[in-house]
């Protein structure tokens, strides 16, 4: 199996952008610098991060073993400090923006604790920690209502302070707390913490904002909040890494601004400008790139540690060189000729079913590789040795896609109801030959580009029993699949934004900015969580507000496959007449969603209510 953790081993080709963001923080001209490593769930970002923690902590080292005498242009004392803040790990604490802070406090203490060799006034530097924390301490008292003279009794007086530092600055900053005047203390605060980093010598203070995206609005704004704190900060960089869909979704929810119809960009494309000075977006990855993934993923699992050593070492050497070509089996059998890989050659014909069916996530793709294995060896442990990994693959293509996991559970009945067989034969002939789908078994349900892509690719499945494969998969043989385990958090968030608004207004202002920051695969989610809704109640009126306004076309405009995914098992005849509008609309494109929607059972209240509207 492998680990669904972030990596410092690049199997994505990551490096190259790992090195990008490294070079422009050692630049110093580029500091203060706040960087949005943007993409999907499971798109890499994390170890994207490591990648480029991993570089920056090398180049520290190389300072470190410099001759002191050095006159080069880098002093040899200088050093960059990175600081790892998960903030869903904090999102439980009533004031995560306040931690943050702390955070980075902590980490700069620890470092100069460990290392007063090289600090010079490390003592000095120290207590000024030591006083920024106790105001910030004292911020967080504030958060539980303590009275000011309670308060007071945490503060050094002046003398005290005088004793640590001398520095008029520190008495203001304790006037500040003792008037519980937020902003000027957070002043005070950015000016102390800026001169303590210049005067202790640091080139650069990293920090890394890791999983951001899986927090609630609330806890997104409150770090964005802390990281506006340190923007204007020299010497600091920020490495954000989060779904910038989210973020800016976060941002709608906590500041509620209406935008006006005439302005260009939205004002939370602007708060999220001014936050980011560098927004670095993740690519999908390649066919080639997918390829080249699964192959070093296959050598992983399949081949001696020492042996997949060698080979990940070469794969690295070989994308120096060649940041487009696919690197696969061919070149490492030019390489390691003596190599075993009679495992990894077995696997390889599922390649080609991933790269096509799969969206190219590497989270995704992990995770399908490990539910791959997991039945690969409960096949073992059941005798059932002749299960070839590509059938398996195939089917399980189909499963992994949230707009045709019923396509699955179908296939299932049907060989359950042939003996193991699928009756398959003259509809993939059909498919392969680009004929419109005719078989009274397939036409209704098969008929779409994608579905006729999977008949037609190979293996072919005619004369394959399928008994034992569906056996292995029947955990994944529900009669109603959960939607938790196929919809994400955001695009359940969104739902539920939907479902709050309770006019026709405010939707045609609303949907359109939600159907835009989603991708395909969340809009097939969105179909889906509107289907469940509708089984168990096809008249609800928050569904019929979303589906009646225009905007929805966005999602369901030429796409049979979303229009039956999103009246599957729907009691059509419930339905009333507050649909009316939804019907006409695809009536009206004469199309196949068209031609689908009217041969669809519906009342004769409905039915008098879509003529009245056509008049």
């Amino acid at each position: 199996m492998w680990s669904d953790n972030e990596t410092t081993q690049d199997l994505l080709g990551y490096q190259v952008h790992a090195d990008l963001l490294q070079k422009i923080i050692l630049n110093k001209a580029m500091l203060p610098i706040t960087i949005g490593v943007f993409g999907n769930w499971g798109s890499g970002k994390s170890s994207l991060m490591l990648l480029l923690h991993k570089g920056i902590t090398t180049w520290n080292n190389e300072q470190s073993q410099k001759d002191s005498s050095s006159k080069d242009e880098i002093n040899d004392k200088e050093r960059i400090l990175q600081i790892k803040f998960n903030s869903w790990q904090f999102e439980n604490y009533d004031a995560t923006k306040l931690v943050m802070i702390d955070t980075i406090l902590e980490s700069i203490k620890t470092d100069i604790s460990n290392n007063t060799d090289i600090f010079e006034k490390a003592d000095d530097f120290l207590a000024r920690i030591s006083l920024l924390k106790a105001g910030l301490f004292i911020l967080k008292k504030a958060y539980d209502n303590l009275t000011p003279e309670f308060i007071k009794k945490w503060l050094p007086n002046k003398k005290e302070l005088d004793k640590i530092t001398g520095l008029d600055t520190y008495n203001n900053l304790l006037e500040e707390i003792e008037k519980g005047n937020t902003s000027k203390f957070i002043g005070q605060f950015r000016e102390l913490f800026e001169q303590m980093v210049k005067e202790a010598g640091y080139r650069a203070i990293v920090v890394y904002i890791d999983d951001l995206d899986r927090c609630n609005p609330k806890r997104i704004i409150e770090c964005l909040e802390a990281v506006k704190l340190f923007v204007s900060v020299d010497r600091t960089a920020f490495v954000i890494g989060a779904d910038e869909r989210i973020i800016e979704y976060a941002i709608k929810q906590h500041y509620p601004i209406e935008q006006k119809k005439e302005e260009i960009s939205s004002p939370f494309s602007d708060y999220l400008e001014k936050l980011i000075q560098l927004p670095y977006k993740l690519p999908r990855l390649s066919g080639h790139e997918q390829e080249t993934y699964i192959t070093l993923l296959l050598c992983k699992q399949y081949c001696r540690p020492m042996d997949f050593t060698s080979i990940y070492e070469n794969y690295v050497e070989f994308r120096k060189s060649d940041k487009h070509s696919k690197y696969n089996i061919d070149d490492i059998k030019r390489t390691f000729p003596t190599l075993k890989l009679s495992g990894v050659e077995y696997m390889l014909p599922i390649v080609p079913l991933i790269k096509s069916f799969l969206n190219g996530n590497p989270r995704q793709l992990k995770r399908f590789m490990n539910t791959l294995y997991v039945r690969k060896e409960l096949a073992y442990v059941a005798g059932f040795d002749e299960l070839r990994p590509d059938v398996l693959v195939k089917l399980m293509v189909l499963e992994y896609n949230s707009l045709y996991i019923s396509r699955f559970e179908e296939l299932y009945r049907l060989q359950r109801d042939n003996n193991g067989c699928l009756p398959i034969k003259s509809v993939e002939e059909q498919a392969k030959s680009g004929e419109e789908i005719t078989d009274e078994l397939w036409k209704n349900n098969w008929d779409s580009d994608y579905l006729k892509r999977w008949l037609a690719s190979t293996p072919s499945l005619v004369d394959i029993n399928l008994q034992n494969y569906f056996w292995v998969a029947r955990d994944a043989l529900k009669t109603e699949t959960p939607i938790a385990t196929v919809v994400t958090r955001k695009v359940n968030l969104i739902f539920k934004g939907l479902c709050a608004i309770q006019t026709n207004s405010s939707m045609s202002k609303r949907l359109p900015e939600y159907l835009n920051t989603l991708d395909e695969d969340e809009m097939d989610m969105l179909i889906l969580l509107l289907n469940e809704k509708l089984i168990s109640n096809p008249d609800s009126a928050e569904c019929w507000r979303i589906l009646n306004d225009n905007a929805i076309d966005k999602l369901l405009i030429n796409n049979i496959d979303r229009l039956k995914a999103l009246l599957n098992n729907v009691k059509t005849l419930s339905i009333d007449p507050q649909a009316s509008a939804f019907f006409v609309r695809v009536e009206s494109r004469k199309d196949n969603c068209a031609e689908f929607i009217g041969k669809l059972p519906i009342s004769q209240q409905l039915t008098n209510a879509i003529n009245r509207k056509k008049r």
